[in-house]
């Protein structure tokens, strides 16, 4: 099938003057290059308006700052690389697109438009796409003792296709069925070099017009209290019920 080639698919998204002078620098992961490739790889609503919303070499090395930076803000691509060792040539690379907002909740959410990726000067940017195979796109969560606190994509608990650990040192990569991904770290394992959390398209989410927060269930506001609950088995009758829309 032949990828309809129009104006919108390959224009460019439109940068502050900071953002743009950072990607046409040296200090940050998404350079003008890697920026137009994955831009090509993004739906057509994620290709209008990027904002870095997060990035580790400028607000520092703190897991409290990045999940502010990417929960409930919108459509993120997420850019990671590993530290850097001597023997190595060049920098990979790898991150994620997350098409629905990051939610903190004890369970997967978000959708197959998500993709994860790897890029390196040697083989170049490849994408891995959802294939259905399961519905594990996404994983938020932080501040509990029963299940794993960080950020992950794909893959299963404990066994993710890109974990970054909310302790914002580590982070890990297994190969995935649920995006048909191999290990994009060299090592299982990897010592965080730099992330940088890119705002692709902000949130349509109402806010509360009292408060100027957006509604929540119980379930949302009380995940560890959810997560003991479905160790147990227990029903939870206030979790939210995603209905489609009506057709006009």
């Amino acid at each position: 099938m032949v990828a309809d080639i129009t104006e919108t698919n390959l224009s460019c998204p439109k940068l502050s003057t900071s953002d743009l002078g950072r990607i046409l620098g040296s200090d940050s992961l998404l350079t003008a290059e890697l920026g137009w490739a994955l831009s090509r790889e993004l739906p057509a609503h994620a290709r209008k308006h990027w904002q870095c919303a997060y990035s580790s070499r400028h607000d520092g090395r703190s897991w409290s700052t990045f999940q502010g930076a990417i929960e409930n803000r919108g459509s993120i691509l997420l850019l990671v690389s590993e530290k850097k060792k001597k023997k190595r040539p060049s920098q990979r690379v790898f991150g994620a697109y997350l098409d629905s907002e990051a939610v903190r909740v004890p369970s997967w959410h978000g959708t197959s438009q998500n993709f994860l990726f790897s890029a390196d000067s040697a083989t170049g940017l490849s994408v891995y796409r959802a294939t259905g195979f399961n519905d594990n796109y996404q994983y938020l969560n932080y501040a509990m003792q029963t299940l794993p606190n960080g950020l992950g994509i794909g893959g299963q608990l404990e066994h993710f296709g890109l974990w970054i650990d909310s302790g914002f040192a580590n982070g890990s990569s297994n190969p995935t069925a649920t995006y048909d991904s191999p290990q994009l770290s060299t090592q299982y394992d990897f010592t965080i070099g730099s992330i940088e959390a890119w705002l692709v398209r902000a949130s349509s989410t109402a806010s509360d017009s009292s408060s100027g927060q957006a509604k929540v269930s119980a379930v949302v506001a009380n995940p560890e209290a959810v997560a003991l609950l479905e160790m147990a088995n227990r029903p939870m009758y206030s979790a939210p019920i995603h209905r489609s829309e009506p057709s006009p």
